[in-house]
């Protein structure tokens, strides 16, 4: 058990060090900034202790560890609320996701007081999720701090190369994240199966966040070659391989809505049945060019609204989880800043769906009252339009 609760304290920390907050235009030095990162290690120090104990239900639940943890879970709680208010000046994602932080840490809490130990976990192991979901979101220049210092070197690199880049990712070493998913996709004992993970985390780092089109060439050359892989994924990576020159000439200078619909058509075709990975590459870079899009049109109109949808759309897709995404945030922007439009209209059924999968796999059967309650007044906003 030291293993598990040595790598679940890794997580934590990874967890909080580079959270978004730091996003939002403030200078690192300034005393917000001070104010921010102590903030974020005291949630830290709740998570350090709650996190390794949620991954051995036993010692979770157990009547002599309760007091330290639920304690630890207040800690998180309080903070998060603290981050949250401070987060309120960062655009609408970035609010997004730190509401969310302190709802979920609040819903640890209040779910480990009534003795739902399950579900506390199950929210608390999310964490490490948000902060991946942040930092990839936006090309690598916006300021954030890597967070090498909340790192211990030694526990990182006894890590497998899978769960290693999540951790690098959330920490911002981009570099570092793609020489552990490249050992991942060359390891010959890896099964390919579980390769449509790093596939995609490989593309998102690679293209979205460092704008790389160059480096993945090589390394899915390689991969091509793997006597193991199912004819179709072969034939799909090919097809990266040769769409990837094209689509950085197309993705430099492509700055409208429409230009990002158009390479997602040409995604979907490259995907007749809709149970392949063809349209992985194109979705990344459309997505891509929605992000630089909507960080650049404050203006809210017909055409943000349908930004905002097919960013949620493409989340669906090439999203992490349904556990932790920002797919309902895009697709509530959707629906908020244009109700009458056809993105409206199309948005709220896709995120009904992504609501109720959100909690498939909990121990709750249906969506909350609060989460209905909602979703009635997104639909009163699109039939009262």
């Amino acid at each position: 058990m030291g293993n598990r609760i040595r790598q679940g304290a890794m997580i934590a920390a990874c967890a909080i060090a580079a959270w978004p907050i730091l996003g939002c235009g403030e200078d690192p030095k300034s005393a917000d900034a001070d104010y921010t990162q102590t903030v974020m290690r005291e949630i830290f120090e709740g998570i350090r202790v709650a996190l390794p104990a949620s991954t051995d239900s036993a010692v979770f639940s157990a009547p002599n560890n309760q007091g330290e943890i639920f304690s630890a879970l207040d800690r998180l709680a309080r903070n998060a609320a603290l981050l949250e208010k401070h987060s309120q000046g960062c655009n609408a994602e970035m609010g997004f996701l730190a509401r969310s932080a302190e709802r979920d840490a609040i819903e640890a809490k209040t779910s480990y007081q009534h003795g739902h130990y399950r579900r506390a976990a199950f929210v608390l192991r999310q964490i490490v999720e948000s902060c991946v979901i942040c930092h990839t979101r936006l090309p690598d220049d916006c300021g954030s701090m890597v967070a090498e210092d909340f790192v211990d070197e030694g526990v990182l690199a006894s890590l497998p190369p899978q769960p290693r880049s999540t951790l690098l990712i959330a920490t911002r070493q981009f570099d570092k994240a793609l020489e552990a998913l490249e050992e991942v996709l060359t390891d010959p004992l890896t099964h390919p199966a579980i390769m449509l993970g790093p596939l995609t985390d490989y593309l998102v780092v690679s293209i979205r966040v460092l704008g790389d089109y160059e480096r993945p060439i090589p390394v899915f050359k390689t991969f091509a070659q793997r006597r193991d892989l199912w004819p179709s994924l072969r034939n799909d990576v090919n097809d990266w391989i040769a769409a990837l020159p094209s689509l950085q000439e197309r993705a430099a200078r492509a700055s409208t809505v429409t230009s990002a619909r158009a390479i997602i058509d040409e995604g979907e075709a490259l995907d007749e049945y809709g149970d392949g990975q063809g349209s992985l590459l194109h979705f990344i870079v459309a997505s891509s060019i929605l992000e630089r899009y909507i960080e650049a049109h404050p203006v809210r109109n017909a055409e943000l609204s349908e930004a905002y949808y097919l960013r949620g759309i493409l989340e669906t897709r090439i999203g992490r989880n349904y556990w932790v995404t920002t797919a309902p945030f895009f697709l509530e922007e959707s629906i908020r800043i244009a109700p009458n439009t056809s993105s409206a209209a199309e948005a709220i059924i896709v995120l009904e769906r992504e609501m109720l999968a959100a909690y498939e796999g909990s121990d709750i059967e249906q969506l909350p009252e609060e989460e209905e309650a909602h979703l009635e007044e997104l639909r009163a906003l699109i039939e009262g339009s």
